[in-house]
């Protein structure tokens, strides 16, 4: 006998699964037409390029589970969900396959892999929806905000898969086939029916075998309603993700748009859900509330208000509640009465707003959140588009950023009350600068902390110092260099931000500039990734990148001196610019054994400074301070020398440092600076 089954064996009727598909199917097309009506209410956007790229970086992250398995226990959990559930989709799949086409190829060798790929697959399944349960009924981190949708989503499956291998253990101890073996799990659950007579057996198989269809069909019903909407949402959000940097914001070109419509100015940054686009939209759905983000986050962790995890669901409620209708020339909109407002303080009569201010003024736009998402949902461009409704359509923001931007208006630059220029610092330096008729390949771009604070200004000089060992020809700008307006976006002044870039990108074009060096991260990845959208193409390097080459080159040769090195990951180098490599070769050439010692949160997990999003001249005055939690996370790895290369990350480490560690005990130094020393005659 040729080892096979018949499908719809013991079953009268097996052909009405057919209709219970077509109505389960059709419940699952409304529930995600719904969800897309409410994402045509935001604005457009194109996400459909470069085809390709998207198709692999979804089969990678959907298939490679890359972003989950990051948490070793929970990733692995749904790791073995996932491929459980895809075999027995397969498994099912082949089975309605076989019985459309009237092609029996379930039979044979084959029909005993397929037997018992299906039970192992099932089984592993099972096992990663126990471990599940024990992830989120036992140990229960604090990043969890468990809600009855997860335990139903958990236990329904679990429910299903338990369910099949009870049908198939009554039907192999009903038809006892001498290949029961090949179906394990199956076969093992067939022995609790030992003893039963014939039809008690075939009774309690057609039973179950209904149960279990319903309960199928019930699942697909459900898919879009609950938890498992993060399969289609997700997955659909995971191949519209950007392509990009995370770290360049959007551009809307207030010149353009107050010349195409004169009242664009009182509307400027979103203050509702359809100011955000359907892909903004489309990222509320993707959400799985998992807390990844929010175990990342500083700001969460530090005591502010900010959660991104709540943040996304409070905004995800809020589009769930809006009505969209139609309008007169065919277009759809919110129906404002169902609507509390998008923002606010929450002291405010009526509705409360889905956004807290005090939420949006926590964000230090570090990108951990949009790191560690594994759906790539974008948390820092809403924060900021909300950030630039409160400043420049309210006039909402704290003193800080008010002088913050006050100051950049008036001297272009962050640093109130500073009277330094930004020349001084290089007066009796041997140094080539543009306005002074000098010529170069390269623009050396100080920045404005690297000018006009002392701490950097020591990393400036280390800098042309090394350059000038390894014979970079290079020249700088002086004092018509003007902040880059990196601070006033991310704070939301968009309007200051257009006018240093626009300022910027003019004066580059007057010299000819094509390349330019920096050794602030920030400055590097607005000149890099934001000014391009305003015409301004350059190739800009951080000074890491810069020094390894000339390492590599032999034309700067470092002697190993500094003592226990690590090092911290920039924001805005690392997550920001996937620049990770470069920074650590020069720490580790410097070193006294030519390596470093980690820390347990580096590279792309590093934990933030707490200077980004304009908290360099900001201060929340939160619980637990960012920056001593950094500083204690170096202490805790017992390096003497912590090798920094941002101007705000040297600020942020100088002040913790004075705070936790008095005597001086660890060293903070730029690479640039650890580098110029190992040079000295």
């Amino acid at each position: 006998m040729e080892p096979t089954r018949q499908i719809y064996w013991n079953i009268v009727g097996g052909g009405l699964i057919y209709a219970f598909l077509a109505v389960a199917a059709t419940w699952l097309l409304w529930g995600v037409w719904k969800r897309v009506r409410l994402w045509r209410l935001g604005g457009s956007e194109n996400r459909v390029d470069r085809i390709p790229e998207r198709i692999s970086g979804l089969l990678r992250e959907v298939f490679g589970q890359r972003r989950h398995l990051q948490d070793p226990l929970p990733g692995v959990a749904h790791l073995m969900i996932f491929y459980g559930f895809v075999a027995e989709f397969i498994a099912t799949l082949l089975i309605a396959v076989q019985e459309w086409t009237g092609i029996h190829f379930l039979q044979g060798n084959f029909y005993l892999g397929y037997s018992l790929l299906s039970d192992l697959f099932g089984l592993v399944a099972i096992l990663g929806l126990l471990m599940m349960l024990f992830w989120r009924g036992v140990l229960r981190p604090a990043r969890l905000h468990s809600a009855l949708d997860d335990w139903v989503a958990v236990l329904l499956l679990l429910l299903l898969f338990v369910q099949g291998f009870f049908v198939e253990g009554l039907r192999l101890a009903a038809t006892e086939p001498p290949w029961a073996e090949w179906s394990p799990i199956g076969y093992s659950v067939s022995f609790l029916f030992a003893g039963w007579p014939e039809s008690s057996l075939l009774e309690a198989h057609r039973s179950l075998w209904w149960v279990h269809a319903i309960t199928a069909f019930g699942f697909i019903g459900y898919f879009v309603f609950g938890k498992f909407g993060h399969v289609v949402y997700g997955g659909s959000n995971i191949f519209l993700r950007n392509l990009g940097s995370t770290g360049k914001l959007s551009h809307p070109d207030i010149d353009v748009l107050v010349e195409e419509d004169e009242e664009a100015l009182d509307r400027l940054g979103v203050g509702s859900l359809e100011g955000f686009s359907w892909k903004g939209l489309m990222d509320l759905d993707a959400c799985v509330n998992c807390g990844r983000c929010e175990a990342m986050c500083p700001a969460t962790i530090s005591g502010s208000p900010l959660s991104p995890r709540k943040l996304i669901q409070d905004m995800k409620g809020q589009l769930t509640r809006s009505a969209p209708v139609a309008g007169g020339d065919g277009a759809e909109t919110v129906q404002a009465p169902l609507i509390s407002p998008l923002i606010g303080d929450g002291g405010e009569d009526g509705a409360q707003p889905a956004v807290l201010e005090a939420e949006l003024w926590g964000c230090r736009t570090c990108g951990a959140c949009m790191h560690e998402c594994p759906m790539f949902i974008e948390h820092i461009p809403k924060i900021v588009d909300m950030r630039r409704h409160l400043v420049m359509t309210e006039s909402k923001m704290g003193e800080d950023a008010q002088a913050l931007l006050k100051s950049m208006d008036d001297r272009m630059h962050p640093f109130v009350g500073s009277s330094r220029d930004r020349e001084e610092w290089f007066s009796d330096l041997d140094v080539k600068v543009y306005g002074r008729g000098d010529e170069a390949d390269t623009l050396f771009w100080v920045g404005c902390a690297g000018a006009m604070v002392d701490r950097n200004i020591d990393v400036s000089r280390a800098l042309v110092k090394v350059m000038k060992t390894a014979g970079v020809d290079f020249a700088l700008l002086g004092n018509e260099e003007v902040c880059t307006g990196d601070p006033a976006r991310r704070v939301g002044g968009e309007l200051t931000y257009q006018m240093c870039a626009k300022e910027n990108i003019e004066t580059f074009e007057r010299y000819g500039i094509k390349r330019i060096v920096t050794a602030c991260p920030h400055c590097m990845n607005t000149l890099k990734n934001e000014y391009s959208d305003y015409g301004g193409e350059y190739e800009v390097l951080h000074h890491s990148e810069l020094i390894d080459d000339l390492i590599s080159d032999g034309r700067v040769k470092p002697k190993g001196q500094a003592e226990s090195v690590t090092y911290h990951d920039p924001c805005y180098l690392g997550r920001h610019n996937d620049i990770y490599e470069e920074p650590r070769q020069v720490a580790a050439s410097v070193s006294a054994d030519g390596s470093l010692i980690e820390m347990k949160k580096s590279r792309s997990r590093s934990h933030c400074c707490g200077s980004g999003g304009g908290y360099a001249w900001m201060d929340d005055k939160p619980e637990h301070r960012i920056n001593h939690e950094r500083f204690s996370q170096v202490q805790g790895c017992g390096a003497k020398t912590a090798a920094v290369s941002c101007p705000f990350c040297m600020q942020m480490f100088e002040d913790a440092s004075s705070a936790l560690d008095p005597d001086g005990e660890v060293r903070v130094a730029d690479i640039a600076e650890l580098v110029a020393e190992s040079i000295e005659d």
